[in-house]
């Protein structure tokens, strides 16, 4: 996939400068951690807030690396590398090294023509990007998002894996700010692009719903000619779309649109609907029933997006319900865990209020199959909501006594106002306990056998701490929302 020809080829280009000796030694990869840097890897000596890649760059000829990526400032003094290091392994001598990863990534993905998807959205974006990647593996290798592998460094890692033998790549774009959409997609060049659904996350630097919608239309806007919009058309931030793109699959549960779900039946451990195919398509059209081993109506939309990226593409019913058939809850994003008798929901990977409201509406809806259960929501802070922190928290609160939950416990200081939303809402004061932080929170003495318990809050509240010891359940105070 990768040799030092190429990166050559790619230096000739004004790119780089590459100093040394690199022979004809083989090149398996890049990586920018040296703890898990694998022998002839390229170490890229990336600047962070806390430390510079550059201090690491002996270590990685050490582990094996075959060369490393650097800075040319660096480069120029070299103080601290040995002779030895120098003389055995080669330098690409770059301006910054993240710029080179990323030109380097994007100078690489020219070199394919297969299909690229680009996903993205507030919610449901991981899930998505599996369903898809599912069934795009039916016909072939496929490379798709790894972890969470998704914003201005973890893209481009993505790509430079991208290999001859890859039928599909399935990308995973994140975004925090204004021009992080434009970058990736300069970078990865997307065929077809999904965005999932517009919420209010990532505030502090988008500001309100329409920053974010504006930052994730970019997909849609620097498609290429050719490229394909999967449309969400129950989302009125991204209906909008669709009299302005040419090429363009649309998705709704009950609406009008190429794809529909409708029939939508919860079970125990997962959810059912009928998947409608509105339009003319090589594989058939018609009806089929799709079964999911997730829960929530959000997982519909997911499996919607997925089906409509899949149909427009070319694939076929049975390939798509087959795929769907196996996808099963991803760490940390709705798993399901047996303890202590009762069944924990556990979606802690992250939260804002539309995936808060997604889950509490899973909580409610999975217990009418068994009315004896208790419904327990135990909810973290939502961070990165900037103005918006309070009245967002007070919100799902209100949701909380709405959705006639049995049992609140709340964990952080914005997650207290849910508490105080909740008992103005006439949820019941001695079924609300707000806890200041994780170790606080007695989980063996609040759950009860055959309770059903949500947990769930942004990924800085670690929620997933509460199922360990109490002693390893403390939420750093640098994490906590000021």
């Amino acid at each position: 996939m990768w040799s030092v020809d190429r990166l050559l080829e790619w230096g000739k280009g004004g790119n780089a400068q590459i100093d040394g000796n690199p022979g004809n030694r083989p090149i398996v990869g890049f990586s920018i951690n040296t703890q898990t840097l694998q022998p002839d890897e390229i170490f890229i000596a990336l600047k962070g807030t806390k430390q510079d890649g550059h201090h690491f760059v002996e270590e990685a000829f050490r582990k094996g690396a075959a060369g490393a990526m650097v800075a040319r400032s660096w480069f120029a003094s070299r103080q601290n590398l040995s002779q030895s290091a120098s003389r055995s392994h080669f330098m690409i001598v770059v301006d910054d090294p993240l710029v080179g990863l990323q030109a380097l990534a994007k100078w690489h993905r020219q070199s394919f023509e297969c299909p690229l998807i680009g996903i993205t959205g507030s919610n449901g974006k991981t899930t998505t990007k599996e369903m898809l990647a599912n069934i795009l593996a039916r016909r072939g290798p496929i490379l798709k998002t790894e972890g969470n592998l998704n914003n201005h460094i973890g893209l481009p890692l993505t790509l430079l894996r991208l290999g001859k033998g890859d039928q599909a790549v399935v990308l995973e774009m994140g975004i925090s700010r204004p021009g992080d959409m434009r970058l990736l997609c300069e970078i990865a060049k997307p065929t077809v692009g999904i965005i999932t659904n517009i919420g209010p996350a990532h505030l502090e630097f988008l500001s309100n719903a329409e920053g974010v919608a504006a930052e994730k239309g970019v997909l849609f806007e620097t498609m290429a000619s050719g490229g394909i919009a999967i449309i969400n058309k129950d989302d009125p931030y991204l209906s909008q779309w669709e009299g302005t793109l040419s090429e363009k699959w649309t998705y709704s549960i009950g609406g009008d649109a190429d794809a529909t779900a409708s029939e939508i039946e919860q079970y125990g451990n997962g959810i059912a609907f009928t998947l409608t195919l509105n339009r003319n398509h090589k594989g058939g059209g018609g009806k089929m029933k799709v079964v999911l081993s997730l829960l929530g109506e959000h997982q519909v939309y997911n499996a919607l997006a997925a089906s409509a990226a899949a149909l427009a593409l070319g694939y076929e019913f049975d390939e798509i319900r087959s795929a769907l058939r196996e996808i099963r809850p991803i760490p940390l994003r709705g798993e399901m865990i047996a303890w202590n008798g009762a069944t924990i929901l556990l979606d802690a990977y992250n939260a804002n209020p539309a995936s808060m409201k997604a889950g509490i509406q899973t909580l409610a809806g999975y217990v009418t199959l068994a009315e004896q259960r208790r419904k327990v929501a135990i909810l973290g802070d939502m961070l990165e909501l900037g103005n918006a922190a309070k009245s967002a928290h007070r919100d799902l609160g209100r949701k909380v006594a709405q959705h006639r939950i049995d049992r609140l416990i709340t964990v952080g200081k914005f997650s207290a106002v849910v508490a105080q939303a909740a008992e103005e809402e006439g949820m019941g004061k001695e079924t609300i306990s707000a806890y200041e932080n994780l170790k606080s929170v007695d989980l063996a003495h609040e759950i009860q056998k055959g309770d059903i318990v949500l947990i769930k809050g942004s990924r800085g509240m670690r929620m997933e701490r509460l199922l360990d010891s109490p002693q390893e359940c403390t939420v750093p105070e640098k994490e906590m929302a000021d």
